[in-house]
């Protein structure tokens, strides 16, 4: 669980259980090369001792303290990794507080110095669980009587011990524990006393280990002794043991095994929350590795290969290595590398089908928004069960059926894959048929990525099927069959699944386009060329149809592919994780069990703003949360966005206003009623706006709110009249209107 979870702190993990190996076996290879010697010194009248000390080889003690301070190095490691990667996983959740700040694993010698960690922000973005837990094991607590708990909390401080005599440039030693010295003299001597000395850090100056008495000792009588005495590896700065059981050894698993329970204990915190987290690579490439113009790709495109792609009908190339595909695409603004890599990796404690199911949900809930993913339910059917598909997608009225088909064996030759493979979409493709005729009966009762429980109306939704297939090799150019049946289905490998959400980031635009494409594409894998082909029309397709409320309203219309050929967020991603942060702040608004539905559809509506509109709307609101915060007091300053993609759609309202009243509250709706009466009396129209006040509290960087209304406003003359002098006026609060519309394919 820890590797699916945290990857970075398992890794560290690792590492450090790997050094301390190290530690043992190079402490086992000095000392049976002679790193400890000894020496029996008996005086004139019988007294005796016997000594030992180390005789250290070159090197070789810096050595095992380098293994020992990268041991404690990657334990810190691994803990701060709980911290940093949580705030990663959660981080399109909540928004982080003064992200400029580390995040690290705090631990304290008191209640003080650990809460003034907490205020430095470095556990801000994890959950409140993970905050409690690592205060309630932080080393300064009192016992309560439960024993894991005090042996983490020992760990915790050993290692906070280690730290610190390792920053005082401590070295490594060992400790010598006498436990059965012996001493045979030859006659006429005899033994009278044999006494082992105390435990202590054995060195390079000899250290007793035992003291003895002779009786009748005469010179040159042979004394034979015996230390009888452990010696163990000790990194003996401040070591004090307990008793005989207490060793470095014993404390330094100790310390491993706290470090392990803190990453078992966020692991299955983190399992237990619903809703978007990132997906499992921690190394996956970002937009700026993705997209990149071909001139400065490290494959040296040449001249030629350029001016032939910038030639050829579809400007598209494809490059299929072992671990990813290359397009080479032509766009107006030139030649660009869009690297698709293979699909995110498996978590290992889940067989393979299972597995996949979770791969596929958390692309979906990850890119897109969590809340449009459906979790399968089993439905009872006579006297047997029945699945409904392996999830859904629901956004707005249209949903997507998913069907997962994992090989779970060794793949074996090509001709039996293939055969696999066909045997599966065909497989899927009936079950997606009964899924829809399902869900077109009656409405059924899902649970979203949020775990809400939802009544999805599903006979009202427009419904397609998808067949993922996850497969370690799927065999190439292996052609799809025409599906004939009255829903479509479009077969994907689970690497085009990803590549589609990673592309557009959005649920609603997904769910778009494969109701667009209705059918699968020639071959199997070759979605991400198709996704391109239908890009570069839109680049190229007549601008639809502007709303006609618009040119009265003096708005600019503005063109944008509906498909765009650069991933999402690689022209400005601060921008887009803007937008996201936004949907998810109306997504976990506080809301009651029967406004669910309600809010979904609200949710769909902002979802539904184009990828090619998010940039210009996540810098607006960046740009407007600046200049708002800076307001003279007794001010009130806003910033007014709206967005129409067209006749017919929802028209979506953005609004920045420097202080949050029941005045701005009240002339936010205002704004709002005043745009939709104005787009016409039609009762299936929709608009929804959002407004953005900054707050100076220091618990978060600002509130949000949202209005939506349907139908017509019904607004009194007087109503009418006041706000169009309020909001349609020269001096007006600042208003930028536009008519933002796709490019038809």
């Amino acid at each position: 669980m820890i590797r699916e979870h945290y990857p970075q702190a398992w890794q560290h993990l690792r590492n450090a259980q790997q050094a301390k190996t190290a530690m043992a076996t190079l402490w086992s290879t000095l000392v049976e090369g002679g790193l400890v010697e000894e020496s029996v010194v008996t005086h004139a009248d019988g007294p005796g001792v016997i000594s030992a000390w180390l005789a250290w080889p070159p090197g070789a003690q810096s050595e095992l303290t380098e293994l020992f301070r990268g041991c404690v190095r990657e334990l810190w490691a691994c803990l701060d990794a709980l911290v940093t990667e949580s705030v990663e996983a959660f981080s399109v959740q909540h928004r982080t507080r003064r992200p400029e700040r580390p995040r690290f694993f705090p631990v304290a010698d008191g209640l003080d110095g650990f809460r003034s960690l907490l205020a430095e922000s470095c556990m801000d973005g994890t959950l409140r669980s993970h905050v409690a837990m690592v205060e309630d094991c932080q080393p300064f607590q009192d016992s309560d009587g439960n024993e894991v708990i005090d042996r983490i909390r020992r760990g915790l401080g050993y290692l906070l011990e280690w730290d610190r005599a390792l920053d005082a440039e401590a070295v490594m030693g060992a400790w010598a524990t006498p436990v059965s010295p012996q001493v045979r003299a030859a006659a006429p001597a005899v033994v009278e006393s044999l006494q082992a000395a105390a435990p202590g850090a054995l060195g390079e100056q000899g250290r007793v280990l035992a003291r003895y008495q002779l009786g009748s000792y005469q010179s040159g009588c042979a004394v034979q002794a015996q230390a009888g005495t452990y010696v163990d590896l000790c990194f003996t700065e401040g070591f004090i043991p307990d008793d005989g059981e207490d060793t470095f050894d014993g404390r330094l698993t100790l310390v491993i095994e706290a470090v392990t329970r803190f990453a078992v204990s966020f692991a299955w915190l983190s399992s237990q929350v619903p809703g978007s987290r990132r997906i499992l690579s921690a190394v996956r490439a970002g937009a700026a590795d993705t997209w990149i113009e071909a001139t400065r790709s490290s494959r040296h495109w040449s001249a030629e290969e350029l001016a032939a792609l910038a030639s050829s009908d579809i400007g598209l190339g494809r490059v299929q290595d072992t671990d990813m595909l290359t397009l080479l695409v032509n766009t107006p603004s030139g030649a660009y590398e869009r690297v698709i890599p293979h699909a995110t990796p498996l978590r290992h404690h889940d067989r393979r089908g299972t597995a996949a199911e979770t791969a596929v949900k958390d692309a979906a809930a990850t890119w897109g928004l969590p809340d449009f993913v459906m979790a399968p339910i089993v439905e009872r059917k006579g006297r047997g069960v029945r699945e409904i598909s392996d999830g859904l997608l629901v956004v707005g009225n249209r949903g997507v059926v998913v069907q997962i088909k994992a090989r779970e064996v060794e793949p074996g030759a090509p001709e039996r894959e293939t055969s696999w493979v066909l045997k599966q979409l065909t497989a899927a493709g009936k079950q997606v048929q009964g899924t829809v005729r399902r869900l077109k009966a009656q409405g059924v009762r899902m649970v979203n990525g949020r775990g809400l429980s939802l009544s999805i109306d599903s006979p009202a939704i427009d419904w397609v099927g998808v067949t993922i297939i996850e497969h370690p090799g799927p065999p190439q150019g292996l052609a799809v069959p025409a599906h004939h049946d009255s829903t479509p289905v479009i077969a994907l490998l689970r690497r085009d699944w990803e590549f589609l959400f990673n592309q557009l980031r959005s649920t609603h635009a997904v769910v778009g386009y494969l109701h667009r494409v209705g059918s699968s594409a020639p071959v199997l894998g070759g979605e991400p060329e198709r996704y391109y082909e239908l890009a570069a029309a839109d680049a190229e397709a007549v601008p639809g149809a502007v709303d006609p409320s618009w040119t009265r309203r003096g708005g600019q219309p503005h063109s944008v592919p509906l498909l765009p050929a650069a991933p999402a967020g690689s022209d400005d991603d601060e921008a887009h994780i803007m937008v996201r942060i936004m949907l998810e702040d109306v997504a976990t608004s506080p809301i009651g069990p029967d406004e669910r539905e309600a809010w979904q559809r609200v949710l769909a509506s902002l979802d539904s703003l184009p990828v090619g509109y998010r940039t210009d709307l996540g810098r607006f609101l960046l740009d407007a949360l600046a200049t708002v915060t800076e307001a003279e007091e007794g001010t009130t300053v806003w910033r007014m966005r709206t967005f129409i993609a067209g006749p017919g759609q929802d028209q979506l309202g953005f609004a920045v206003c420097s202080a949050l009243t029941a005045h701005t509250r009240a002339a936010f709706s205002a704004w709002l009623q005043l745009r939709h009466h104005e787009r016409g009396e039609h009762a299936d129209l929709t608009s929804v706006g959002v407004l953005l006040t900054p707050r100076t509290d220091g618990y978060r960087d600002w509130d949000t709110t949202v209005h939506a209304i349907s139908g017509a406003p019904e607004l009194t003359d007087d109503e009418l009249r006041t706000y169009q002098n309020l909001f349609n006026a020269p001096n007006a609060p600042q208003e930028q209107a536009r008519d933002r519309r796709p490019e038809n394919p």
